[in-house]
């Protein structure tokens, strides 16, 4: 936990003055959000092709560019539309990516279903926090499941060509994170 922690300060550290670029161009949270669609439809493509290797290095910028839009909201401000569409871009990202990987990979579609249900039910737990406990700082333990967690599994096992390992993968860490989250805010509720 300690290690990702590091990794995540020195990965923003990295992306500073790329951030602070952004905000002197004007470039906007939800622009850059939006242009993840563009590395996603690379992505795909590579995916449907069944060049995992590159698939994985796309999906890789995009999520790259999932840590900027947010990079870049906190040096600029959010608002709460940013929030929303930042969130929802990110649950598209996650179901296209599984649908192509189980278009390509027939085999795999039970796994990518199951993995497409715990990402999603992850994410919703953690939204669903946010509204129920509304001032109230909730901090998870363990974050293998979440959103970053997962796709970085998932772009290793691209670059490993080890689809169904870390799909198994992306179900057993997103349901144990999800399981988690779900006892935290159960007990913050009830002392609520």
């Amino acid at each position: 936990m300690r290690k990702l922690e590091m990794l995540r300060k020195a990965f923003h550290k990295i992306i500073t003055p790329f951030i602070l670029f952004l905000a002197r161009m004007k470039i906007t949270p939800n622009m850059v959000t939006t242009s993840s669609l563009f590395f996603l439809a690379i992505t795909v493509y590579f995916i449907i092709q069944k060049n995992l290797f590159f698939a994985a290095i796309f999906m890789g910028i995009t999520s790259v560019i999932d840590a900027l839009d947010g990079a870049l909201a906190k040096k600029v401000g959010s608002t709460r539309f940013g929030d929303f569409y930042d969130a929802f871009i990110d649950r598209w990202v996650e179901v296209i990516t599984f649908f192509a990987i189980s278009y390509s990979y027939p085999e795999l579609y039970a796994l990518c279903f199951l993995a497409l249900i715990f990402s999603l039910m992850t994410s919703y737990v953690a939204a669903r926090a946010e509204v129920w406990t509304i001032g109230v700082k909730i901090k998870y333990v363990g974050s293998i499941g979440s959103r970053a967690g997962r796709l970085i599994t998932l772009i290793l096992a691209m670059l490993f060509n080890q689809l169904t390992i870390g799909l198994y993968l992306i179900i057993i860490f997103a349901s144990i994170t999800m399981i988690s989250r779900t006892i935290v805010i159960m007990k913050k509720l009830k002392k609520a």
